[in-house]
């Protein structure tokens, strides 16, 4: 995050002392104005618009342009871009005129800034490019510390974080020999962003402290509360939420007395991250909302379209003015020369011209009519192929839909569930329409079995293999009478590897398969590649499993068939390893095992269907918009 601070309304008054003509009531105007810019933007408006008028009645073109920028300056700050844009734009046309190159090279760096703000990056480097050069032939160092301070953000947006720090210390360095102590804390706080973002964020805090004492002593509440914004950011990030909160409050307590309405927009959006990686859903969500309806205040998709415009008009004015320009003294020039053989060519090359041009329209006409007939003839052999498309692209959805249904059937069916677990919870979520990941329960005289298993690849591909892996377990219990789970583990790779083994393929499944003997109270199972999960009395037991895959692998060694005696009220969880591997978050990482473990425990006192709705809620904030990258089965039982 980086704000244009007081520096720029200091920058914009460089140049009031080089206008003699300027009467002393328009002069006190600007120091009234600049006595109010940062403490109250309603007011900083009413005081330009006085000004703008004053200097229209005396005909004050300079004065004009600079209170065009100060209301650009002042609309800005309240998120207002479509006017600030407008109002740069008038100032930058009525400086081009009168040719004032320090006021013009401040009006292009503010406009640089707005288009940064909005992310047009390469119309913001453009104004930038602009603005320096106009400082360097005016030998202006400070303006040339402003412009590679304000330039060096573009390329941070861009990633290109060593030129960004280039510039950054290049300006601070400048601004250190001139002592100007607003630049200079502007170039700290930039530094810090950088070091932020490629995680040095102790070195980012001390340059951010040492940017707030300054604007402390300087009194300037208006970047004093971007300073502490920036702290608590930084804070986040390296997860030392206490005092990322209490910057937060710090920041909005300021920002709400300026009517900054950005600068609280992206404190809230800062205060949902903090609580949302403090585990805390239902205030991460609150201030999601408030930053949300903040940001909508701000800025718009119209807004967006309505800036383009006025740039876009801007810049059609300005050429047909330079053209309308080299073509009368192009004219006259002639005229000075050939005025009598000029006509004459003249008329020879117009005669040419629409003899010539009426030839080609023939040409182009008949050109036209033939292309028409073969576009009109492609048209309607790709409306055709379209059709066909769609029709067979529903056949395959409806497809793969009924195989949904005929998967689902297979699953563990909520009957058995019910008849056999005293509570549970599946949280089945696939990537596609069908799944690689399954529940599956049977019953075999006084055994209850349920299993949680993650087949090779998602999709149609793992849907047939789930179905391939289901059969194979019920065959092994129900027609072969085996009873051991890693026995029954064993049975069913055998059967894989002698169905799909050919060609090294090394298709199979990850999973844990859980009996329960039901008069007995006793518990065993297998576990390939995952390990169920214990919490009792908020404490987590990890269980030991096979580090190899029902399928063909590196191991062959025989599965175990591990023994439990648990104890009433125990918490048993069965997942595969979608949940964690999704990426997501702040700096789009995975959510990994250490993260669910934490989750389970926090939520162990919930009701099972209150931690489902927890499981389902946290996966959905952390996935954002990002794409699912696998299917994702979570069960949790009280035994």
């Amino acid at each position: 995050m980086k704000f244009i601070l007081s520096i720029l309304i200091l920058l914009s008054l460089s140049g009031l002392s080089q206008t003699p003509k300027t009467s002393k009531t328009i002069d006190s105007i600007k120091k009234e104005y600049f006595n109010v810019s940062h403490k109250n933007f309603d007011q900083s408006i009413n005081i330009a618009n006085r000004g703008l008028e004053l200097a229209s009645k005396e005909k004050d073109s300079l004065s004009y342009a600079v209170f065009e920028r100060f209301l650009g300056s002042s609309y800005y700050f309240k998120g207002d871009y479509k006017t600030a844009s407008n109002h740069y734009f008038k100032s930058i046309k009525t400086l081009e005129n009168i040719k004032e190159k320090g006021e013009l090279g401040q009006s292009y760096n503010e406009l640089a800034k707005l288009y940064r703000k909005t992310r047009k990056l390469n119309l913001a480097k453009e104004n930038y490019d602009k603005a320096l050069q106009i400082f360097v032939v005016l030998n202006d160092s400070s303006n040339i510390s402003m412009i590679n301070n304000e330039s060096g953000v573009v390329y941070e947006y861009e990633g290109d974080y060593k030129e960004a720090l280039k510039r950054y210390n290049l300006s601070l360095h400048i601004s250190e020999n001139s002592k100007d102590k607003v630049a200079i804390a502007y170039a700290l706080n930039n530094i810090a962003g950088v070091y932020s973002i490629l995680n040095k964020y102790d070195d980012a805090q001390a340059y951010l402290l040492k940017a707030l004492t300054i604007r402390k002593a300087l009194k300037d509440s208006f970047a004093s509360a971007v300073n502490y914004s920036d702290l608590a950011s930084n804070c986040i990030l390296k997860h030392d939420f206490k005092n990322g909160l209490r910057y937060i409050d710090s920041s909005n307590a300021i920002a709400v007395k300026l009517k900054y309405l950005e600068l609280r927009s992206q404190n809230y959006f800062l205060l949902s991250k903090a609580y949302e990686n403090n585990h805390d859903i239902v205030q991460a969500y609150r201030a999601y909302q408030t930053y949300i309806s903040l940001k909508d205040s701000v800025f718009n998709r119209e807004s967006e379209s309505q800036l383009n415009e006025l740039n876009t008009k801007y810049q059609t004015e300005k050429k047909d003015l330079e053209l309308a320009k080299n073509k009368v003294e192009i004219v006259n020039e002639r005229n000075k020369r050939y005025i009598t053989y000029g006509a004459l060519a003249f008329f020879i090359i117009v005669c040419s011209i629409s003899i010539w041009a009426f030839i080609q329209k023939r040409k182009n006409s008949r050109l036209l009519q033939s292309k028409n007939q073969l576009l009109e003839s492609a048209n309607k052999k790709i409306s055709h192929q379209k059709e066909e498309l769609s029709e067979k692209q529903k056949e395959i959805i409806d497809s793969i839909n009924y195989a949904r249904k005929i998967q689902n059937a297979l699953l563990a069916s909520e009957k058995i569930l019910m008849e056999h677990l005293l509570n549970y919870f599946i949280l089945f979520k696939p990537k596609d329409i069908v799944s690689g990941d399954f529940t599956w329960a049977t019953i075999k005289d006084n055994y209850f079995y349920i299993a949680c298993c993650d087949s090779t690849g998602h999709g149609v591909p793992g849907a047939f293999m789930s179905l391939l892996n289901i059969g194979f377990l019920s065959e092994a219990i129900k027609e072969r009478n085996i009873l051991e789970p890693g026995k029954i583990f064993d049975y069913v790779r055998s059967r894989l590897v002698e169905t799909i083994g050919n060609d090294d393929q090394k298709d199979g499944f990850d999973g844990i398969l859980v009996c329960l003997e039901i008069n007995t109270k006793k518990m065993t199972y297998a576990a390939a590649n995952n390990s169920p999960l214990i919490i009792r009395n908020k404490e987590l037991i990890y269980l030991p499993g096979n580090k190899m895959p029902v399928g063909e692998g590196i191991k062959k060694e025989l599965f175990d068939t591990f023994s439990l005696d648990y104890r009433k009220d125990d918490l048993l969880y069965l997942f595969t390893d979608g949940y964690p591997d999704q990426f997501g978050g702040l700096k789009g990482k995975k959510f990994k095992y250490k993260q669910l473990e934490e989750l389970l425990l926090n939520n162990s006192s919930l009701s099972l269907e209150s931690q489902k709705n927890q499981l389902l809620t946290t996966f959905e904030n952390w996935k954002g918009d990002l794409e699912q990258v696998d299917d994702v089965c979570i069960i949790g039982i009280t035994l």
